[in-house]
């Protein structure tokens, strides 16, 4: 039987119709990237000339689109235990943005803009800090499924 037109239109529309579906299931969402991860930061503070930049810690991200932590910081040597919170949106791209607010004890220390992108099924993340005279680096991983 040789394909007709229509035998090959539904086909091709089923096929689509997949696709489509396979495409929305990957989409990203603040409830979908809600989780527990560990990371680490890595760079250089140009200007003022301080130095190198390093920081580990974990987060928790919520499905209402903040999050809060702890990281160990070193800047220029000097190590320092520090808090983190903020907010963070994530587009359906898995692109994203946060605020994040670096406290020493109770006194806000810093506040910095990062640009994001999760990959891995949402399971990893890289970011950047947007902050001027600034060269740093995020990379992140979901410690668990949640």
């Amino acid at each position: 039987m040789k394909p007709t037109a229509l035998h090959t239109g539904l086909v091709a529309s089923t096929a689509l119709l997949g696709y489509l579906q396979v495409a929305q299931a990957h989409e990203c969402t603040v409830s979908n990237a809600a989780g527990r991860y560990g990371y680490t930061s890595s760079g250089t503070i140009v200007n003022p000339a301080v130095g190198p930049f390093t920081a580990v810690g974990h987060t928790t991200l919520t499905e209402s689109g903040t999050f809060s932590g702890a990281q160990t910081t070193s800047i220029a040597g000097n190590a320092v235990e520090e808090t983190i919170q903020g907010t963070f949106s994530i587009n359906a791209d898995c692109t994203g943005s946060a605020t994040v607010n670096v406290y020493h004890g109770t006194t806000l220390a810093r506040m910095s803009l990062i640009n994001l992108v999760w990959d891995n099924h949402l399971k990893e993340f890289r970011a950047i800090f947007l902050t001027s005279g600034t060269n740093i680096s995020i990379q992140g991983r979901k410690m668990a499924d949640d």
